[in-house]
């Protein structure tokens, strides 16, 4: 047996079934032994950075294991930025990266050290050696997956990669154990319980460590015994959000219902929230209140914020565990806040007056996608950017596997192949993805990878002619802002150029065009809406204002 074909075996044999990829000499034999024995897909995508993110999408959406595949050298070397994206989004995925030859000290992609470069961009890689140490490298990588501890490359030299493995007979037996989670320590949920009794107003939020543990029942019932409403981070939006206590995203990226009711607060609780400045308005939520945060990453406590109690474990097994501490004093479940319950009833998210000039105000289009869209079957995707600022504080969603954002790294034109991943974890479901011109065209290319599956995506380019966040800051700065235009193609003919379907909205009278372009059930779609770029949000002047402080 040669080694591409034990690791074939090996990911196999893990309940993979679908390769995001682009394909080179360093890597083409592992794909056709995926493809060809195992009836894998495989998604030729057009460019490394987009395979990436396909599989990170993959993965965010199905729960299960993203893998994604690059040749390489230049191969490896563009898929960083997404490789750095899914680390921040603690993402399992695998990446299988080709590597030069180690017999070929001279070959002209070996000039980097990829195996350093991957511990840099993700914490966690190795080189496959030696075919002696095939079940080693694969008993790293599902460790790590398993353990959600977000990506791991595994780089695979071609001369390796052709060797037998030295084992007669081998076949694939996972040489790790998956994680139990573990529950807290007695004297932290005495410690803990202690702060929840002496507490009146609680508030809870969770975030993608609540997400990732698939919390959300036990969540919500520590909830209700506490009676206490629950704020979501950004990567966790919609979860619990059938709950009538849901307050959305905390911090300045959300509405204000949330910090309205964080600021009367005596106690947060934290679970599976890193509490950044992002969550906290810089903390100010968190003033005068004591924290107990809840977090299976040891590191994490304290590291934005002083704690009062840290409870370290899996999110679902320490909520349990909580939650039985409380309950042995036979204390009856708490009602909710009277005062809470009537802020919740009676907030809205006012619409504005919207500022359209001789196009359409960002927010006017955004809000008419959120009523347009089914309450229930949504998947939402949106990208960084202040397009991305307008659409992740107007978009709801049902339930935060169902949400996704391109931003984790802070970057822009990661959402376009993260939206296609989602249509590959979850077929037959459209996807919309909302997202910017410039942002858009980062990845165009791969928009075609969407138009060859027949995908069910529909994209709206919110088109303001400039990467928009970049001109607000020139602006404020009293820098030429039209340093920051980027004139753009006609988007809605280049998706009929490329066989998709194209639409074009230029002033609010023909928003009626994005019903026709929603109407459409199969092949992926592209709304064009000329937006008012002059038009800033107050949120991202506020967080222009929080970075001028720091530059300070």
């Amino acid at each position: 047996m040669k080694v591409y074909e034990a690791i074939a075996e090996a990911i196999h044999k893990e309940g993979a079934d679908t390769i995001f990829g682009v394909m080179g000499n360093a890597n083409m034999y592992l794909i056709g032994e995926l493809c060809s024995k195992y009836g894998f897909k495989f998604v030729q995508a057009k460019h490394e950075q987009s395979a990436t993110s396909m599989a990170d999408g993959y993965a965010r959406v199905s729960g299960k294991i993203g893998i994604a595949t690059v040749t390489q050298g230049p191969g490896f070397t563009n898929s960083i930025t997404s490789l750095v994206a899914a680390r921040a989004h603690r993402t399992p995925l695998l990446m299988l990266a080709g590597h030069a030859p180690l017999s070929d000290p001279y070959n002209m992609q070996g000039l980097v050290d990829q195996n350093a470069m991957a511990i840099q961009a993700t914490q966690a890689g190795v080189v496959l050696n030696h075919p002696k140490a095939v079940d080693y490298v694969l008993g790293e990588a599902f460790r790590h997956l398993r353990a959600k501890e977000g990506p791991f490359v595994l780089n695979l030299p071609q001369d390796v990669q052709a060797g037998d493995v030295p084992i007669p007979d081998w076949n694939y037996r996972p040489l790790y154990k998956a994680p139990e989670p573990q529950p807290p320590g007695a004297d932290d949920l005495e410690a803990a319980a202690k702060v929840i009794e002496a507490a009146t107003r609680p508030v809870i939020i969770c975030g993608l460590g609540a997400r990732a543990a698939h919390a959300e029942s036990e969540l919500l019932a520590l909830a209700k015994y506490l009676g206490a409403p629950v704020a979501v981070t950004l990567p966790a939006k919609g979860m619990c959000s059938d709950f009538p206590l849901y307050l959305g995203v905390s911090g300045g990226l959300g509405t204000g219902l949330a910090n309205d009711v964080l600021n009367e607060a005596d106690l947060v609780i934290a679970i599976g929230a890193s509490l950044n400045p992002w969550t906290t308005q810089n903390r100010a939520v968190l003033r005068d209140k004591k924290v107990i945060q809840i977090d299976r990453r040891h590191n994490a406590f304290g590291f934005y914020t002083p704690v009062d109690v840290g409870l370290e474990g899996d999110a679902r097994v320490a909520l349990l565990a909580l939650l039985n501490r409380l309950q042995e004093t036979q204390r009856a479940p708490r009602n909710p806040d009277d005062r809470t319950i009537q802020k919740i009833k009676q907030f809205s998210f006012t619409r504005p007056d919207f500022q359209d000039g001789n196009s359409v105000d960002p927010r006017r289009a955004v809000w008419y996608v959120e009523d347009r869209l089914s309450k229930q079957d949504r998947i939402i995707v949106i990208d960084g950017g202040h397009a991305g600022l307008v659409a992740q504080q107007i978009l709801t969603s049902p339930n935060a596997d169902s949400w996704g954002n391109g931003w984790d790294f802070g970057s822009i034109g990661q959402g376009l192949s993260i939206a296609i991943g989602a249509c590959f974890a979850r077929p037959g479901e459209r996807v919309t993805h909302v997202t910017a011109d410039s942002a858009f065209m980062m990845n165009v290319a791969d928009f075609y990878t969407a138009v060859a599956f027949r995908l069910p995506l529909t994209v709206v380019i919110l088109n303001d002619q400039a990467v928009g966040q970049e001109k607000h800051d020139l602006v404020r700065k009293q820098i030429d802002p039209t340093l920051a235009d980027t004139p753009q193609p006609d988007f809605d003919r280049l998706a009929e150029g490329f066989g998709a379907k194209g639409f074009r909205v230029t002033r609010p009278e023909e928003l009626d065009r994005i019903d026709a372009a929603l109407a459409i059930k199969e092949g992926p779609v592209v709304v064009d809406c000329r937006i008012n770029g002059d038009f800033e949000l107050p949120l991202s002047q506020e967080i222009a204002r929080q970075f001028a402080s720091r530059d300070k």
